[in-house]
């Protein structure tokens, strides 16, 4: 081989002669990545998709309603650029959010299941709700779907079943934490529109107080109606049928790489004494 000015030709050749020490650090390495599979928990995905629930809470675009408008509240959608509802918005934060990660530490399968997470090492009697916040906001991917308003939540987890199940876990908590302010909100603001109207003798005023009394029983109708109220899921929580880390063939290839060029390093570094 060319030592000052080596061609591919001479690279070739040189690879050939190392070719049993190649492959003998290939074998090694191998039987390495075999050991480490073994060694490392396998973790499958589980996805979930939804979308902003029929029957948006009208509460933050009243002021945006003309005149005439509130007659068909029923039917009527919020005038937002991407068409998506702000309950929506603070569904796809809450999920990760302290005040839904305080009310799922006191379900005891959830605090089981995140334990058997190699990635959440702190003890069960230890975890606040800003700890399990911050292991949400790690492990729960949001995912936009191309140009529409649907949302593919995702999760990883040694059990495919209890990613699953906690994923179902977290849309019923947030959504039902959405709903809750909603119903507090819409209430209190129905008694003060009704005190209002009770006092109130211009005809104008009174029809736009009426209005908007309208709108807020809309709202607390929809808060007390038995369905999701920020998010509805348009495919139910599921997991992957076979682990989606390690990916073994990744892995046994970079593993044989590695070997390949130790083995090849090392006879070159023969060749050179």
């Amino acid at each position: 081989m060319n030592k000052t000015n080596p061609t591919l030709a001479d690279f070739i050749k040189d690879v050939w002669d190392a070719k049993i020490s190649i492959l003998l650090f290939v074998v090694i390495f191998l039987v390495f990545a075999a050991i480490a599979l073994l060694a490392i928990t396998p973790r499958y995905r589980a996805t979930m998709i939804v979308a902003p629930a029929d029957g948006y809470a009208l509460g933050d675009y009243a002021s945006s309603v003309s005149e005439g408008e509130s007659l068909n509240i029923p039917f009527w959608r919020p005038q937002e650029a991407g068409g998506v509802s702000t309950d929506f918005h603070r569904f796809v934060y809450t999920i990760k959010g302290p005040a839904a990660a305080a009310i799922l530490l006191k379900d005891s399968a959830v605090l089981a299941g995140i334990a058997r997470d190699g990635s959440f090492s702190q003890k069960a009697d230890k975890w606040s709700a800003e700890e399990l916040s911050a292991y949400l906001e790690k492990n729960i991917k949001v995912q936009v779907l191309g140009t529409t308003p649907l949302r593919k939540i995702s999760y990883h987890h040694p059990d495919p079943v209890f990613a699953s199940e906690f994923l179902r876990k977290i849309h019923l908590v947030a959504d039902q934490l959405i709903r809750r302010d909603r119903r507090r909100q819409s209430e209190s603001r129905i008694r003060y529109l009704k005190e209002t109207l009770q006092k109130t003798l211009n005809p104008d005023h009174r029809r736009g107080i009426a209005d908007l009394l309208m709108q807020q029983e809309h709202i607390q109708m929809l808060a007390n109606l038995d369905e999701p109220y920020a998010a509805i899921v348009v495919e139910p929580p599921s997991s992957t049928p076979r682990p989606v880390w390690p990916d073994k063939a990744l892995f046994f290839f970079i593993f044989a790489l590695i070997g390949g060029a130790l083995g090849y390093g090392l006879h070159h570094y023969r060749a050179q004494k």
